[in-house]
C-alpha cells in the first residue's frame, strides 16, 4: 500500500507561550506532514503574530479562523479544511517527538490496519517536577502491555491523536459540539458506537505541557463533571466510570499542591513561586454553562 499522506491541525486560542514550540516540532517534520493548520478561535493575544513569522517561513503553514468558539468548532473546521489521508489533532502546547508523522503513516497505511480509524499515543510533560518518575512509570507499562504496543482502546487524547479523512467525513455530522463536553471522548465514543477501532500507539509520542495541574481543584471537579456529561452523552455512565472520574479529581488535588510552588525556570521549589498568581490553564470546556 502507498503510503498516505498526513496533515496536522492545531486549534489555538491565546497560545502566544506555546504556539512557536509547537509549530517547530511539526515543521522539523515537514518531510512527512503535507500540511499544518492552524485554527485561531478568537486569540486576542500575539498566538496570530507568531504564527504568521511560520507561515512566512513555509508554505506548509496556514491560518483558518473559527468565529463560533469552542475547541470541537476549531477542530471540525481544521478537519474539515484539510486535505490528506490522515488528519492528525495535537494541541497547541504539544511538543511532537522525533518520529511522530512517520509512526502515524506507517501504522495506518498497512493493510493489516484497515479496520483501525484513528490512533492515539501517549506522552509526559515538559517543565513538570516529575518528568523522570512519569516517563518511568510509562515505560513500565508498556513494557507490561498496559499502554501503547498497538493496543485497542476506546478514547483519544485530544493532545495527540489521528484519524483517518474518510472516518471523520463518517461521524463529523454526529460529533457534538456543545461547549461543555470533552470533544476529545466524544469522538472517540461516536468512533466506539459505530464499531470503528482506535489503536495506541508507542512512538505517537508527544510532550506536554504540564499547565493543567496548575487548575484551582474548584474550577477543575467542572471539568470532571463535564466528563460525566460526556459519557452521559453516549450511554456509558456507570458506577465504575463515576468512581474513576472521583479518583481523577483526587489525584488532581495532589498534583495541583505539587506543581504550585514548582519554578519551571529554576527546576525548584520556591515559597516565592508559591505566591504567585496562579497560572491555571484555561480549561477546553465553557465551565460556565
Amino acid at each position: 500500500m502507498a503510503t498516505p499522506t498526513l496533515s496536522a491541525i492545531v486549534p489555538v486560542y491565546n497560545e502566544e507561550n506555546y504556539i512557536g514550540e509547537c509549530l517547530a516540532a511539526l515543521l522539523a517534520q515537514a518531510d512527512e506532514i503535507s500540511e499544518i493548520i492552524v485554527v485561531d478561535n478568537g486569540s486576542t493575544d500575539s498566538t496570530l503574530r507568531i504564527v504568521e513569522k511560520f507561515v512566512n517561513r513555509s508554505p506548509k503553514v496556514e491560518i483558518l479562523h473559527e468565529t463560533r468558539r469552542g475547541v470541537a468548532y476549531a477542530r471540525n473546521a481544521g478537519f474539515d479544511a484539510a486535505t490528506s489521508e490522515i488528519l492528525g489533532r495535537v494541541d497547541a502546547d504539544s511538543r511532537v517527538s522525533p518520529g511522530w508523522a512517520r509512526s502515524v503513516k506507517d501504522f495506518l497505511g498497512r493493510e493489516d490496519t484497515a479496520d483501525v480509524g484513528a490512533v492515539s499515543g501517549l506522552n509526559n510533560s515538559y517543565d513538570s517536577p516529575f518528568r523522570s518518575l512519569k516517563g518511568w512509570f510509562v515505560r513500565k507499562q508498556i513494557q507490561r502491555g498496559v499502554f501503547g504496543g498497538e493496543r485497542r482502546i476506546k478514547n483519544l487524547h485530544g493532545a495527540n491523536m489521528a484519524i483517518r479523512k474518510s472516518v471523520w467525513n463518517t461521524v463529523s455530522d454526529s460529533v457534538s459540539v456543545a461547549s461543555d463536553i470533552h470533544e476529545d471522548l466524544d469522538l472517540a465514543l461516536t468512533l466506539v458506537r459505530r464499531n470503528v477501532e482506535i489503536a495506541q500507539l508507542t512512538e505517537m509520542h508527544v510532550d506536554i505541557s504540564p499547565r493543567r495541574a496548575l487548575t484551582p481543584p474548584i474550577e477543575f471537579s467542572k471539568y470532571i463533571d463535564s466528563g460525566r456529561k460526556t459519557l452521559e452523552l453516549h450511554g456509558k455512565s456507570t458506577k465504575r466510570t463515576a468512581r474513576a472520574l472521583r479518583i481523577h479529581w483526587a489525584f488532581h488535588i495532589l498534583l495541583f499542591v505539587l506543581h504550585r510552588p514548582y519554578d519551571p525556570s529554576t527546576g525548584r521549589y520556591s515559597l516565592r513561586h508559591l505566591r504567585r498568581p496562579e497560572r491555571a490553564r484555561g480549561l477546553p470546556i465553557d465551565v460556565t454553562v
